[in-house]
Formats: C-alpha cells, structure tokens, sequence
C-alpha cells in the first residue's frame, strides 16, 4: 500500500546532505498538499527548486528529469535514491541523499502572513589560537536572508582596548538619529549588538559630536557608504582619545584602491588641495576651496584598462594623510579622471553605464597603519573584495603599455596586499579556513578529520556558513592552503601545505594557486550551463581566460629559470597545460553553449589602390548595425532570439569596440534607438526575438496580397472523397463558404442518402449514434480519429439541406448535433 501523503510528508521533513558532498544540504517546504519545494544550500549559496508529487502512483518528481520513491523509505529510512525519467523500473539511483539532522520546526506547512521570529543576537567568541601576533574575533550575524545579498562586517584585528573590523560596502557608520526609526545597515549598532567588551558609554549622545548630529559610536574615523574596507574603533574612552590623537596628528596611515575614468599621464603624483565640505540635513558634498581645510593625496598608477575606442580606465593606490570627507573622490575629479560609478561627483549619464557593469562605487581601503596603547604599530591588510574583481575582470587584460614596477610607493608589493595575499592572511568571508589553521598550528602532527570536526568553534562557524563539516570535497575546493594524507586507520589526516622556502617553492606555490583558480571556474561553468544561466558561464570563460594567461606566464617561468626538480616540473606543467586544454574543450560544446559559437568569418573587403591607413592612426570600430543585420541575414525568417544574439561571439567582440562607451547587451533601450533597423517582437511564451524591420514588413505585405488572392476565389466547390474500400461507394459532396449550387434531382437517391435515412427513421440521432448506424461511411471519409469523422458527417449532412435537418444543442465541450429527418 503506497504511503500517505502525511507519511511522506514526515519521512522527508529532515535536512538531507549529498552523499558524494555533505556540504550541500536539502530541506523540504510544504505549503500545502501539492505544492512543495525543495531548497539547496552550498555554503552561501541557496537556491529553490519546485517539485510535484504524484500520490496515485508514489512519486515525487524533481521537474521532469528525475523522481524518487517514498516507499523506499520504509525499508531505509535515512537514505533518498533518486532516479533518472528514463529509469522508470528504479534500477540505478543517479545520486544518493544522506539525513543529517532534524529539520527546523515550521517546515512541514509553510503558513503565509505570520510574522518572522525577531533574529537572536549572537554573542562574540573569541579563538584563542592566534595567527599572527594579534588575536582574531570571530563575530556570528545569525541568519540572513535568502534573498539579501548583504556582507556582514568581521573583527580582523581584536586588542586590549581597540579593534579593527572590517566594513563591507553598504554599510553607514553613522549612529541615525536620535528619535528616529532605524533604517538600513548600521555598523554601529551592529557593533553594539554583537561586540560586547565595548564600553556602552560610547555609543551616547555626548561621546559623540558631530555637525549632522548623529555621531559614529566608537568607530574612531568614517568612510563613505559604499565604501569597503578596515576600520578603527575603540572599546574605552582612553583608546577613543588615544586614536583621536593620532588622526589629529595625521599619523595614521590610510590607502585605497580606486578606478578611475581616463588614463592617467603621470605615473604617480601628489594632489595638494584643500576641500571645504557642505553639510545639509539631506545630503553632504565637499568642493576644493582656498577656504577649506588642508588636505593631501598621494596616488600611484597601478594598471591601465581599455582603448581609444571602448574607453581608458586606470587603476590607482591612493595613500592620505589627511581625512577629508570624500578627499580621493573630490581630488580624483580635480585631476580630470572621476571615479567608475562614483554618483555624486561624476557625470550622470556616464554614472547610468558605469553602473551596468560595476554596481557600486570603485573605491576600497585596503591598508590601515596605526599605534596601539603600547605604541607598537599594528598593520591591517583587506585585499581587493570580489565584487571589485569582477568589475575589473570586465575590463578585460591590462595593457602592456602600463606601469611594470611592482613596488606600491616604494615599500612593499601591490600584488600581495591588492590582488594576492598570503595564503594565511585575512580575507573576507575565511573565518573556517583561518579557525581550521589555528587548530592545525596548535599540533606539530597532521590531525585526523574526525578531531578537526569535534572542534566546537569550527562546528559554529561551519553552522554559520551552512556547512555542516570539513570533508573531502571541502578540502579539495581549498587545497592550496591544506593537505590531506591518508592515514593507518582508514582516515584521512591534515596539514597545512608547507610554506615557500625560496624562489623556487614560492613560484611552484604560485603555480598551484592559480591552478586552483582555475579548477574552481571549472566547476562554477559546469554549473552555470548545467542551469542554463549561459550569460554567467560566458562570464565565467573571461575569468578563465585571464587566469589561463596568467598560468601560462608562470608556466613559462617556470621553464626558463628551470626552478625545480626536472621530471617534477615537467610533470605539473604537462597537468597544467592538459587542464586548460581539457577546460576549453570542454566549454566549446556549441550546443550547451552558444556563447562560445566561431565567430563569423569576416565580410571580404574589396581590393582597391587606396593606400593602408598610416601607422598609429586607429581605425574605425566596425559597426554594430551592419553586424547585426549581417548575422539576422544568416537566420530564417531575419529573425533570431535576443539571447542567441547576445550570445553570439562576433557580436559581442563587436559590442565591445563601440565608441565612445562598449556595449553590454542589445536591449530595448538599444533597439528604441534602431527601430528604424531592427523590431522586437514577443512571442506567446513571453521570450523575446530582435527581426529586421523591413523583412517584418515585407511579411506583412506579402501575407495581406495572400489574403486578397484567397478572397477572389470561388468559395463554393464540390470535394470527392474515394477509398478503396470495396463495400464503400465514392462519396460525393459539397463543401465551402458561398452560396450551394443546386443538386440535381437524380443525385438525391444516392446510396449514401438511403442509408442515413434508413438509420433515421426509428427517430432523431445524435452524430456520434448516426456514425456507429452506418459503419461504412467511417470507411468512406478516410478520417481516422472521431472528431474528423463527425465533423465530414457534419459537412456531408448540410449540404443536402432538403433531406436532412441538423439542429446544434449546448456550447462549447457540451455542444452536441442532434440529426433527424426533413
């Protein structure tokens, strides 16, 4: 007997883990008796899928590729099998889940319009291993949003009497108003909630003066709202004064990273100019004026970005002294080159492109310098945040005409703080690697995974990051920190990979990050295409692109100085190079993949005597109209999907090159501009497809000469319809719109007509009644399915309106013809 739906119902209410990857966990929703869902979690990510459940025949289906069994449950209740649409006779399972724990309570029938529980707040725990010299805070934020995209702020640097967390963009570091709602993210009373060993004190009214009247708490300075990076705050009065000291005396040392419009000319510089700032209860703006207050910037260009004809970026590393409100901002508009995305000192036209592909701000501090209690200084690093990377990567490889020197104003390497810190070193969102490295150094002897994942701290942070322990695939994802070695007792052991010792371990360390770079953007494109999101994976490709370029430089490297061991190195070289081969093999599958079509071969250009432009003279980008005509010319109809073209190769090269701004997509602001050339049309299903306009046009034209031509026509004509059925005699009759021509006399005693009579002289049929009394008209029509055959009945009856009377009765699926005799 299969289950209930209950029974399911509580059979499935528990969090499920891959068993090939516990780390990714499944979870059950039911908001009624048919409508379920299931949730995915792989660390921060969290996706829903829709599933149905079909109780006559006990399956529950995941879309239409995959089912499972509830009645297996019976005999193995900790395991679901899932199985393949084609494997109906359950012969192989296509992936195992695994029950983890209890499910959370409400999941059984999700109930709408009750409010959600108020989030508990999560107290600090501090780790008392160290790396480093100082100790690191680990601060829990309790649940977030599934759909909130938010970072939350981390303590980095945890001292007796001050801290440094670290900021994420989005966040105010304003206390709001006295008196008035709290709305949006505060990083003060953030820091109220979850850090406890600050004084309450500072976060009063009287510890905190300021001209807009809300204060900062104990954050000892500010940056702007979607600004990123460290901040200093105190926990006592004395550290507050203690710091306040030092900003007065401009002792503490502050660099960002920033994009910036145009290329700039001077490789590096200094720009020594005063800011005034106006404060106002709506917004707050700073100007350069001999009135206000001394400010000074240092910058240094790190890269340059882009062409002529897409547009020239250049990447800075500013270093300040003084702390204006939005100096760099204000100073970097002073020098002709506004920052990406930067929305109240750069053009508001300009702002609307930066912001499709960089969403915020391009500013992020990445170093902090500054004196404890003890007067020993203390250094903080925040490498460059992904979000940032991925704008960057948008712009494609630096130029190589840039700036070569890796030296950041003559101290230390912008690679190691910017782009690539060490292995050890703080990074956002790395709190598990980090607590898993702390307790690896506690032991001079690798540690088995079964004492790692007793670790009550580790357990809390993997919680906090939807993990649920360090296995096999964890590890693999972050092998170029860990190694994993078997062990006697059938379990694997851990340790940190060695440290560099040399040039040459540092350029194999090197060689192996980027290759694990690499190994990850795999995965991620897999992913990608196997959820269709081909957008994504094309995006993805770039990555992989600028990653294989860089990997090949180290490749090469690594041949030319011949750094290690010869059969060694020619074995990882060989597995390199055959993983970036593999990669792209395995991305150009045309079919899974449009994106990455051929480009289309190039318009032959005609030979003439005109001389080749001059050396240095840049030439005309090719023009997206043209482009896009040319590709709607190779497609049926001049009509192809927007998707496909924005898919496309050529084009997008071609959207890249466009003057004076590179173009993202072809969309409908773009098309609003080219309606005169290109028409968007939208399908029944919702999907959208880019046409020509005049061959929409010439359809038109053609389609209403069609209907013309068909209105000229005689409506009326008689159809013949003859089988081969012996015992069936032809049959004859009229069919059409106009008027009937009449029938001759002799023809009303065909042998058809004497059959239906006879059927109908016991009384009045209905048409399906009338077609199983003649049997033998069903093998006249030639029609196999019943509903053409009433309908020929039908035709074959009206047009012999002096014999027979068709009356219709009821409408729609309830309409039925009632047949009788004149």
């Amino acid at each position: 007997m299969p289950p209930t739906i209950a029974e399911v119902k509580g059979r499935l209410n528990f969090v499920w883990g891959k068993e090939s990857d516990l780390n990714e966990t499944y979870s059950f929703e039911f908001a009624s008796s048919t409508s379920w869902s299931c949730v995915r979690k792989n660390g921060a990510e969290s996706r829903k899928f829709r599933l149905t459940f079909d109780a006559a025949a006990s399956r529950l289906w995941w879309g239409e590729s995959y089912f499972m069994d509830p009645s297996d449950m019976a005999k193995q209740p900790d395991r679901v099998q899932w199985y393949r649409a084609s494997d109906r006779s359950k012969k192989r399972a296509a992936f195992l889940w695994k029950r983890l724990r209890e499910a959370q309570p409400g999941n059984v029938e999700v109930r709408k319009n009750i409010p959600a529980p108020p989030r508990p707040k999560a107290a600090v725990a501090r780790n008392p291993a160290s790396v480093g010299k100082a100790r690191t805070e680990a601060v829990s934020t309790g649940s977030k949003s599934k759909t909130s995209p938010v970072s939350w702020p981390e303590v980095v640097l945890d001292l007796d009497q001050m801290l440094v967390l670290y900021k994420p963009p989005h966040w105010k570091v304003e206390l709001p108003p006295k008196g008035t709602p709290e709305e949006g993210l505060h990083l003060p009373s953030w820091l109220r909630d979850k850090v406890a060993s600050i004084d309450p004190k500072l976060f009063e009214e009287e510890s905190n003066p300021a001209l807009s009247g809300t204060g900062f708490g104990p954050l000892s300075h500010r940056i702007d709202q979607e600004t990123s990076g460290p901040l200093l705050a105190a926990k006592t009065a004395a550290a507050q004064r203690h710091l306040r000291a030092q900003f007065h005396k401009t002792e503490i040392s502050k660099r960002y990273v920033c994009l910036v419009h145009g290329r700039v000319s001077s490789p590096s510089g200094t720009v020594d100019a005063s800011i005034r700032t106006l404060r106002t209860d709506a917004t707050t703006r700073s100007e350069i004026s001999s009135a206000g207050d001394w400010a000074e910037t240092q910058y240094q260009v790190i890269a340059t970005f882009g062409s002529a004809s897409v547009g020239r970026y250049s990447l800075l590393a500013c270093d300040i002294t003084s702390g204006r409100t939005h100096q760099i901002r204000v100073h970097m508009q002073h020098l002709g080159h506004p920052l990406v995305s930067d929305d109240k000192y750069g053009d508001v036209g300009q702002l609307e492109k930066d912001r499709i592909w960089c969403p915020r701000l391009f500013l992020h501090s990445f170093r902090l310098r500054f004196r404890d209690l003890r007067n020993e200084v203390q250094e903080v690093v925040c490498p460059l945040p992904p979000d940032l990377k991925a704008a960057l990567v948008k712009l494609g490889a630096a130029s190589p005409d840039g700036p070569s020197a890796d030296a950041l104003f003559g101290e230390t390497s912008w690679q190691r703080e910017i782009f690539r810190p060490p292995l050890t070193a703080w990074r956002p969102g790395t709190e598990v690697q980090r607590c898993l490295i702390s307790l690896l150094l506690s032991k001079d002897q690798p540690r088995s995974l079964h004492d790692i994942n007793a670790d009550a701290e580790l357990k809390r942070l993997l919680a906090k990051e939807n993990l649920t322990c360090i296995n096999k695939a964890w590890l693999a994802k972050n092998w170029d920190v860990f190694e994993a070695l078997p062990s006697p007792d059938d379990d694997l052991t851990v340790r940190l990979r060695p440290l560099a010792e040399g040039s040459e371990r540092q350029l194999e360390q090197q060689i192996e990050a980027v290759r694990s770079e690499c190994e990850e953007l795999q995965r991620l494109k897999q992913r990608a295409i196997a959820e269709e999101q081909y957008l994504k994976a094309a995006e993805i490709k770039r990555r992989f692109e600028a990653a294989s370029a860089e990997l090949s430089s180290l490749l090469t490297l690594c041949e030319d100085e011949s750094v290690a061991d010869d059969a060694l190195a020619e074995g990882r070289i060989a597995a390199a190079r055959q993983q970036i081969k593999a990669f792209e093999q395995d991305v150009n599958d045309e079919a899974l993949f449009p994106s990455l079509a051929a480009a289309p071969k190039p318009r032959a250009v005609p030979e003439t005597d005109d001389p080749l432009p001059a050396e240095g003279l840049e030439v005309k980008p090719p023009s997206l109209e043209e482009a896009l005509m040319d590709f709607l010319d190779r497609k049926e109809g001049n009509i192809a999907h927007i998707n496909e073209i924005n898919n496309d190769r050529y084009l997008r090269e071609v959207m890249a090159q466009q003057a004076p701004k590179p173009i993202s997509a072809v969309n409908k602001v773009w098309l609003k501009q080219h309606e005169a050339l290109f028409t968007l049309l939208r399908a029944q299903d919702n999907e959208m497809y880019i046409a020509r306009t005049q061959a929409v046009a010439d359809q038109k034209k053609a389609k209403a000469k069609m209907q013309a031509g068909d209105q000229k026509k005689q409506p009326a004509y008689h159809q013949v319809i003859q089988k081969a059925d012996q015992m069936a005699a032809p049959l004859v009759y009229q069919y059409g719109g106009g008027a009937l021509k009449p029938i001759p006399e002799q023809e009303e005693s065909g042998p058809w007509q004497e059959r239906l009579r006879q059927a109908l002289q016991a009384g009045p049929l209905e048409v399906p009644e009338l077609l199983q009394a003649v049997p033998l008209f069903t093998a006249a029509t030639g029609a196999t399915r019943p509903w053409q055959q009433q309908e020929i009945l039908l035709t074959f009856l009206q047009a012999w309106p002096q014999l027979f009377k068709v009356e219709k009765r009821g409408s729609g699926a309830d309409r039925k013809y009632l047949v009788s005799l004149k």
